[in-house]
C-alpha cells in the first residue's frame, strides 16, 4: 500500500499509473505467480478509482505467490524493480508498515478485509508468523 503524491490522472504520477497493467502482466507470467487482486475498482488505472476510505491517492495491491523466492524474483529482477527504485517520485513517505506477508493456506481470491487486518496486526504487534515483513521472512524461513 502507498499513498500517491497526486491523484490518478495527474501527469506527475502518470508514468506509474500508466504502467500498472503492464507490471501486473509481467507478474502473471512470472515463476510462482498464483493470483493478484484484479478487481477493476481497485486499480488506479480505473477512471472512477476511489481508493480506500474515499482517498483516491491510496493505491494498493495484493498477490499470492508459491514462495518468497518467486515473489522476490518478480520484485527485484523484472521491470517491477525499476518502478520500485523510483517509488519516491510517485509516493509519499509512509509511517509504519506499508506491506504485509503471511502464509496463506486457502484458495484465492483473498478478501481485501484479510489483507487490511493483517497489515493492521503487523503495525500494532510487530512481525510474527501471523503477519510479517521481508526481514522476518529472511530470518525465519529459507529462501
Amino acid at each position: 500500500m502507498a499513498r500517491l503524491l497526486h491523484p490518478p490522472g495527474d501527469h506527475r504520477v502518470a508514468e506509474f499509473v500508466d504502467n500498472t497493467v503492464r507490471i501486473n502482466e509481467i507478474a502473471m507470467r512470472s515463476k510462482g505467480y498464483i493470483w493478484h487482486l484484479a478487481d477493476d475498482s481497485a486499480l488506479v488505472t480505473n477512471p472512477d478509482y476511489a481508493g480506500t476510505a474515499g482517498d483516491p491517492r491510496l493505491a494498493f495491491s495484493m498477490s499470492l505467490w508459491q514462495s518468497m523466492e518467486d515473489f522476490s524474483s518478480f520484485v527485484y529482477k523484472t521491470a517491477h524493480n525499476s518502478f520500485f527504485r523510483r517509488r519516491t517520485e510517485w509516493f509519499e513517505p509512509w509511517t509504519g508498515p506499508n506491506y504485509v506477508i503471511w502464509n496463506y493456506l486457502g484458495e484465492p481470491p483473498i478478501g481485501l478485509e484479510e489483507g487490511w487486518a493483517r497489515l493492521k496486526y503487523l503495525a500494532e504487534n510487530g512481525a510474527t508468523e501471523k503477519a510479517y515483513d521481508v526481514k522476518f521472512a529472511k530470518e525465519h524461513f529459507s529462501f
